[in-house]
């Protein structure tokens, strides 16, 4: 009827919680008190209170209000916590807007970072990564809505790169879609995952983009 195994009924008489009386045959007899004393113990459970705050609860050292809101509080700090973890998830995985450049050239009146396509490895801040450490290139395309005038709306077509290695994922949103074609040259030899035939599209067909 209560939902609790024979270990835990022990448990709690073991911790002084219930003290069931015992029959001639040292068989535990529930009484309708230890029932409801049990019910109580596992509705505070629910609630994450512990033992040794429901010993409390018990022996009336802290009143169940107490108790409740001590452990609200901590939820809430736990819940904070948490979203200061999520925030710092979430910028690490973003997809980071960027302009490529291919061996260092680049307009640098750009106001987004770079990502570099060297020779041997690529750079993206204090990020390098060889080549040889790529395990496969990600392409994908993304759009935006662009300047609005009257009736008019623009929308702005991105090409978006995902870099796997062995031990992270790095993604990116390219802005300077004139120079894609650079970036294309330099992958299309490696392993790559392009659903859409972005490397055939902007080696062969530039004139489409």
């Amino acid at each position: 009827m209560l939902n609790v195994t024979k270990k835990t009924l022990i448990y709690y008489e073991n911790e002084g919680l219930v003290k069931p009386a015992r029959d001639s045959n040292n068989y535990r007899n529930y009484s309708q008190e230890d029932i409801s004393r049990i019910k109580f113990i596992l509705l505070l459970r629910e609630m994450d209170v512990n033992i040794e705050e429901i010993k409390q609860i018990i022996n009336e050292k802290k009143s169940i209000r107490d108790i409740l809101e001590s452990k609200k509080d901590m939820i809430k700090k736990q819940h904070l916590d948490l979203e200061h973890i999520d925030e710092k998830i979430n910028n690490y995985i973003k997809r980071r807007k960027v302009k490529i450049a291919v061996d260092h050239v680049l307009d640098y009146g750009t106001i987004y970072d770079c990502l570099y396509f060297y020779k041997d490895y690529l750079q993206y801040g204090q990020i390098n990564i060889k080549y040889s450490d790529v395990k496969c290139f990600k392409l994908s395309m993304s759009s935006e809505i662009g300047l609005m005038k009257v009736l008019v709306v623009h929308m702005n077509y991105y090409v978006d790169l995902d870099i796997v290695t062995q031990h992270d994922t790095y993604s990116f949103q390219i802005m300077n879609n004139e120079v894609v074609y650079q970036m294309m040259e330099k992958i299309k030899d490696y392993s790559v995952e392009d659903p859409l035939g972005l490397v055939d599209i902007y080696l062969n067909k530039r004139d489409m983009v």
